[in-house]
């Protein structure tokens, strides 16, 4: 099989390198693995899933038949989905008419259309499936005691009182019957790409419109967004206030 790679439509003011990649799959901790079944119609499934070294490593049910009957390699998509937001057009000051404290110049007023602003990273590989129990042992307990670890470093009240969940305090044959249920996935990354849609191609005065109207609205995707705008690169220097 040739390295499978990810074709993704992407800006380069919008692309981003592996950190910023990786970063996202830590903060959302879960990826949707897209394979293409027998009859040729992909089939997907969201999974927690960690990134080791050049591969991506994650487990499912052994019922579930995207992967039950898989064997050798096979090419495989895997899709991390960070927040997202909808961008109105009316948070746009250079298409708002002046008469209405907009900024609008010429032929601009009114001239643009909603959008969605998102952070999203694309993986292709190529996914082999195993169940080699003392492996998929170390894997669950990586991958539980991660998110384990997280929830308590977050800091929330109602979490403090016992302290992060271990493995080992499952019953030993509960453990191994839980195991002998599941196979382990691992795609041998050989192609990323991140797209962080973040408004970085208009102006600085519209995406200071735009920040302000989702921090207004104020729901968590939406001071997500804003804060992921903040911090991105625009295309245009800010300080650059010319017409």
């Amino acid at each position: 099989m040739n390295d499978p790679l990810s074709y993704v439509y992407c800006p380069p003011s919008q692309g981003v390198d592996a950190d910023a990649c990786r970063g996202l799959l830590d903060r959302v901790g879960a990826a949707l693995w897209i394979t293409p079944m027998p009859d040729g119609v992909p089939s997907a499934t969201l999974l927690p899933t960690l990134w080791r070294g050049d591969r991506l490593i994650a487990h499912a049910s052994d019922h579930n038949q995207q992967f039950a009957t898989l064997t050798d390699g096979v090419a495989c998509r895997v899709v991390v989905q960070g927040d997202g937001a909808y961008v109105s057009p009316r948070w746009y000051p250079s298409i708002q008419p002046r008469s209405e404290g907009g900024a609008a110049r010429g032929r601009a007023e009114g001239r643009a259309v909603g959008t969605w602003n998102y952070e999203q990273a694309q993986f292709a590989g190529v996914l082999r499936v195993h169940h080699d129990r003392d492996r998929l042992r170390e894997e669950v307990t990586q991958l539980g005691h991660t998110h384990d670890d997280r929830r308590i470093a977050e800091g929330c009240p109602a979490d403090a009182g016992r302290g992060a969940w271990r493995t080992d305090e499952l019953p030993p044959d509960f453990f191994d019957a839980m195991l002998r249920g599941i196979v382990g996935l691992e795609l041998e990354i050989t192609d990323v790409v991140g797209r962080f849609k973040l408004a970085q191609n208009r102006t600085q005065l519209d995406r200071d419109g735009v920040i302000d109207g989702l921090t207004e609205r104020g729901r968590p995707n939406d001071l997500s967004v804003a804060g992921s705008m903040r911090a991105a690169t625009p295309l245009y220097d800010p300080s650059d206030t010319s017409d």
